[in-house]
This record gives C-alpha cells, structure tokens and sequence, in this order.
C-alpha cells in the first residue's frame, strides 16, 4: 500500500539539489535511506513551482543567496547524519 503523504511527491537523490530546493523555501516532506544503495531518498511535494525550480537547477538558472544556501547545506547534511545514525540503530 502506498503512503498517502508521499503518493504526490517528487522523489530525489541529489544532495546538491536537494540542499538547492530547501535553500529555495522548498520543504522536505519525508526523507528515507535507501536500503539498496547508499543514499538518502528525500521526497518533495509534486507542483509545477518545484518542476519548474528543478529545471532551473538542471540549467544552471538560478540565484539564490549564499547564507541560506549554507545554512539550507547545513540543515541538509543534519537530517541526512540522523537518518543514517537512526538507520544504523534500527538494524
């Protein structure tokens, strides 16, 4: 059965644009590690306004301040550190 909350939601990988969406006011909806592969699958609500950022990302096309970026990296690179301790805790 499918999660509700995350039936209408774009599914990413990258790091760096994940960090460039939530710099951008974006917010993670869920965020899950991968059990095939070493990564983290954060999960963005599906809007045209988010397609349209993804897109501007892909060519480069966007300005966003340097200070939010950072503190968006930092928040980042937290919720990924404790999606992976919680990981390592449960199995």
């Amino acid at each position: 059965m499918k999660d509700n909350k995350i039936s209408n939601c774009l599914v990413i990988t990258d790091k760096d644009l994940i960090v460039s969406l939530v710099a951008q006011g974006f917010p993670i909806i869920e965020i899950k590690k991968d059990q095939n592969q070493n990564r983290c699958i954060a999960y963005f609500e599906n809007t045209k306004k988010l397609d349209e950022a993804v897109l501007a990302f892909t060519n480069k096309n966007i300005n966003i301040n340097i200070a939010e970026y950072f503190a968006a990296d930092k928040r980042v690179r937290t919720l990924l550190h404790h999606q992976k301790l919680h990981h390592t805790i449960l199995n």
